[in-house]
């Protein structure tokens, strides 16, 4: 399996453990991430936590990307306009 692959995966698996946490008071996606963090790096070393939190940032904006590309589609905008519209959200 390739490592982009293995990101994506990881990020995917990630968000199903929020998704299934409904009212946030799981430790289970926390622990996840910490699991997926030591399994993308190279141990529990400092320098093995922080490529495997690289890679999963990684992998969650390509899920991200892919999830913003197929909400334009669905609202038949840009993906410009419906990052724009998404920005809104948080400002």
């Amino acid at each position: 399996m390739h490592a982009e692959q293995r990101r994506e995966q990881a990020a995917v698996a990630l968000l199903t453990a929020w998704l299934e946490d409904e009212d946030g008071t799981s430790e289970y996606p926390a622990t996840l991430m910490w699991d997926i963090v030591v399994e993308l790096g190279d141990g529990e070393g400092t320098s093995g936590v922080l490529e495997g939190v690289l890679s999963l940032v990684a992998g969650l904006t390509s899920v991200a990307g892919e999830l913003l590309a197929r909400s334009a589609q669905g609202h038949g905008t840009s993906k410009e306009d419906e990052l724009q519209s998404l920005s809104l959200l948080f400002a």
